[in-house]
């Protein structure tokens, strides 16, 4: 495929083609190339799904695609993860990621696929392609000394360290048992998991290679922890999970405990986890917010008939979305707990919506009220953006784990 505002190529990779490429892409994050980064790379990328533009011979645009499922409430969905995007600096403001996006767009629905999603490097780029920000995390720092938790006793004789070989194993079955009904998650191909699982030079920034301990309940393995040591004194927590609240109680006070550490770090934790109440001073606990899943609806209509909802509700929405013009138009959106429809209709909008911003909605991770207040959502009949929330409701907040 040519674009011919600027004679681009843009086609699918080969294998000949993935060192050039994975070479450009990184070189575009300012990043170098290992050995290591290199075999990692390889091990997720999927050879058919990345796409490559030439200008003559050389590479200036890479993107990819990474086949997972996403539980949405009620079910899983499948979900190409946009991964890789990158324009070399000597050919930014020239359309190619526009053109990207676009050739991407048109796959995602060739195939199907009625949702996809990423990970931002900048905020301000996506949501003119329809991306909106779907789950939330929460970055947390906690010094030793005000770690004490409140009214639980700790335990050190339930824990074990687990060789790295056998870790992905572990991983996958207590990931799985941890939250399977937690929106927001990922659902991984079992061939993925020793590539997540893999702990290379260039993963670690600086800190050391990962330890890996297992907490074991009444019931077995029932949590893990995967932590590196930063600077010598910091314990920095890549992965935790416990199947059970015991077991995640008594990770965060192991991670807390270790000697000689002064403080830990943990990333990406979910927005609503329980860590803050269980603490004796939760004041010390530093967090951070920031916007993690962005989703894209690539078909409107049949992603929002494809989920659950809390409550019966009846609107009409009128949807925006240029770029995907096979959803700009309105609907009568209909849900009952036992499903919804989603139908074209002539009649006048009781919201008005862009494809981006229901797409933020979609997991529960923000409301239309909130929304509408900040002037990113229409009401135009009183009620309508009430009614849909309380459909829209789900227990818990969505949360996605980045391995």
């Amino acid at each position: 495929m040519t674009n011919p505002r600027n004679n681009f190529e843009i086609r699918p990779i080969t294998e000949d083609d993935f060192d050039a490429w994975i070479c450009t892409s990184m070189r575009a994050f300012g990043e170098h190339p290992t050995p290591d980064s290199k075999a990692s790379n390889r091990a997720i990328t999927e050879i058919g799904r990345s796409i490559v533009v030439f200008d003559g011979a050389d590479i200036v645009g890479t993107a990819t695609a990474l086949s997972f499922g996403l539980t949405i409430p009620g079910g899983v969905l499948p979900l190409p993860l946009v991964d890789s995007v990158a324009v070399q600096p000597t050919h930014r403001r020239r359309g190619i990621l526009r053109a990207m996006m676009a050739h991407q767009m048109a796959d995602f629905h060739k195939r199907g696929e009625i949702i996809a999603g990423l990970f931002v490097s900048e905020s301000g780029i996506y949501e003119r392609f329809g991306y909106g920000v779907a789950t939330w995390c929460e970055d947390w720092t906690m010094l030793r000394e005000y770690s004490a938790f409140s009214d639980q006793p700790f335990s050190g004789n339930d824990f074990r360290f687990v060789d790295p070989d056998d870790i992905a194993t572990l991983w996958s079955s207590i990931y799985e048992r941890a939250q399977p009904d937690r929106v927001g998650f990922f659902r991984f191909p079992e061939p993925k998991w020793p590539a997540f699982a893999a702990d290379p030079e260039h993963k670690r920034l600086g800190a050391t290679a990962s330890f890996h301990i297992v907490y074991s309940g009444e019931s077995g393995d029932e949590g893990f922890v995967t932590y590196r040591i930063r600077d010598g004194s910091q314990v920095f927590v890549v992965m935790l999970f416990g199947a059970t609240p015991a077991a995640e109680a008594a990770l965060w006070q192991f991670c807390f405990r270790i000697d000689l550490m002064t403080s830990t770090f943990a990333p990406s934790r979910p927005v609503d986890d329980p860590l803050p109440w269980m603490l004796k001073d939760p004041r010390r606990l530093k967090r951070s917010v920031r916007d993690q899943l962005w989703l894209r609806l690539v078909d409107v209509a049949a992603a929002m008939e494809a989920r659950s909802y809390a409550s019966e509700s009846s609107v009409v929405l009128g949807v925006r979305d240029s770029f995907c013009p096979w959803n700009e138009r309105r609907y009568v959106f209909e849900t009952a707990v036992e499903g919804a429809t989603c139908t074209p209709t002539n009649r006048s909008p009781e919201i008005e919506i862009s494809a981006a911003k229901l797409a933020s909605v979609y997991l529960g991770g923000v409301t239309l009220d909130t929304l509408r207040r900040a002037a990113r959502v229409v009401e135009l009949r009183a009620g309508a953006v009430a009614d849909l929330d309380r459909a829209l409701v789900t227990a818990r907040k969505p949360w996605t784990v980045i391995f």
